[in-house]
């Protein structure tokens, strides 16, 4: 005869503790998601936590474990545990980690990047300010003077930089956020990948595409969803044919562990 009054057997009590822990876990994630903590801010210790959630303190300690794996949170020995700034940060980890385990190529990267780049160029047609697009045909005039620059990274970072504007007059956060890491890992792979060459190579590289940049602000100028798509869609193709004219570039895999070392340096960057 069975005996009621038992201590529960230890895998009720393992599932029982992992369920409260996952409560814990989501808890405290929505409270940091919806900036009911923001950013940098310290969490309550864990006495505190563990009176709230009527549980013990290791348990709070593996939940806030879990929290800082996923990004969410810093823990500071002696100090306490912060929220950790989100933004490009948590998106970016999670892209990295689902873009290695689906074994995407960098042809897919790109056409992912295509397909909101002509979304959101038309909705910058629609909604740029007049101070974006000044700021927009400031950046082409920077790339006129590209023979000014000395050094790869400026050269890089001048080409992603007037991307990131563009999307960005789209007015669309979360848009603006995928868009951008996509573009920073192109711009990484390609540098990474074509390693050594000079800063004459990545001003040619860079303005020959100058004439569709041009194009682009105008569209935007027009005020003129179709210009402005026409303008990209050009751009587009341009860029596609480059990136399959190289094998270097159109058989990488992001699954391979080069790149694997290029994107976790990348993600790890965009935490600084």
């Amino acid at each position: 005869m069975s005996n009621s009054s038992a201590s529960p057997r230890p895998e009720k009590q393992l599932r029982r503790r992992v369920k409260v822990v996952n409560e814990i876990i989501e808890s405290l994630r929505q409270d940091i998601v919806s900036r009911r903590l923001g950013d940098g801010e310290r969490l309550p210790n864990e006495k505190d936590l563990s009176e709230r959630f009527g549980v013990s303190q290791p348990t709070v300690r593996e939940a806030i474990r879990a929290l800082e794996t996923l990004g969410l949170v810093e823990v500071f020995h002696g100090s306490g545990t912060f929220v950790r700034s989100q933004g490009d940060y948590a998106l970016a980890t999670a892209l990295q980690t689902l873009l290695q385990l689906e074994n995407v190529g960098i042809l897919e990267v790109l056409d992912v990047r295509q397909v909101l780049g002509r979304h959101s160029i038309q909705q910058a047609a629609l909604n740029a300010t007049p101070e974006e697009v000044a700021a927009l045909e400031a950046f082409l005039a920077q790339f006129e003077q590209a023979d000014r620059i000395r050094h790869v990274d400026q050269m890089t970072a001048l080409i992603v930089a007037f991307q990131r504007a563009v999307s960005a007059a789209a007015h669309s956060p979360v848009l603006n956020s995928l868009e951008s890491f996509l573009l920073n890992l192109l711009n990484e792979v390609q540098v990474k990948s074509l390693k050594g060459r000079t800063v004459r190579f990545w001003r040619a590289r860079a303005m020959a595409f100058q004439p569709h940049r041009v194009a682009i602000v105008a569209g935007i100028r027009s005020r003129d969803p179709a210009v402005a798509l026409t303008a990209m869609n050009r751009y587009f193709d341009a860029q596609r044919a480059r990136f399959e004219r190289d094998g270097s570039l159109r058989s990488l895999n992001l699954s391979s562990p080069k790149l694997i070392t290029i994107v976790s340096d990348m993600v790890r960057d965009s935490k600084a």
